[in-house]
């Protein structure tokens, strides 16, 4: 997917998203999602990834949402990231802007 966004809207996130560090994490975003009109979310295809994390992402992409701030995955799910939206079941039946969001899929 390429983007129209500027390079500083890019948010490289730690490689370990899990409910360990989950909070730290949230900290991270909403910083930046108050700081900036927009956030591309840079998750690296090894980072440890659980539920948590998609939890949050779900609510930040709510949030964003509604104060207009454009949120972003930097390229399409990939490892553990994939692995958990599947087992989680949130990739049955996707609305045409989940699959956008998260697996960059064009929408119909």
């Amino acid at each position: 997917m390429s983007s129209t966004l500027s390079g500083d809207a890019s948010l490289t996130l730690p490689n370990t998203l899990t409910i360990k560090n989950i909070l730290a994490v949230q900290e991270i975003i909403l910083n930046h999602l108050a700081d900036n009109s927009a956030a591309i979310l840079d998750i690296d295809a090894e980072a440890q990834v659980d539920l948590s994390f998609v939890q949050l992402v779900t609510a930040a992409r709510k949030q964003a949402e509604s104060r207009g701030v454009q949120l972003l995955l930097s390229r399409p799910a990939a490892g553990d990231l994939y692995d958990v939206l599947k087992r989680g079941g949130f990739l049955d039946e996707m609305t045409p802007d989940a699959a956008h969001f998260w697996l960059h899929q064009e929408k119909n």
